[in-house]
């Protein structure tokens, strides 16, 4: 049997297209800034900017569970392992 999710107010789906920065931020947790490539709003000659949509902070621990999940899932890290590269 699974964890029980709740969602006592709706929460959107957010589409990635790319993992922009992963930031130690001390004490444990980690924060992972995604972006999403789009033609620029001021550069009319085809310009690729990419948009910050998304923003999570994990602790330390959920970062490995999710780490695990994915090697179960795909059997590889899928080139995270070269931009994980946690301090402390």
């Amino acid at each position: 049997m699974g964890i029980l999710l709740i969602e006592p107010a709706i929460v959107p789906d957010i589409f990635v297209s790319e993992l922009a920065l992963i930031e130690d931020l001390g004490d444990g947790n980690i924060r992972f800034v995604y972006s999403t490539r789009q033609k620029s709003t001021h550069d009319y000659s085809g310009t690729i900017e990419h948009v910050i949509v998304a923003r999570l902070i994990l602790p330390l621990p959920a970062v490995f569970a999710a780490r695990a999940e994915m090697t179960e899932l795909f059997g590889c890290y899928c080139g995270a392992e070269r931009r994980l590269k946690l301090g402390h």
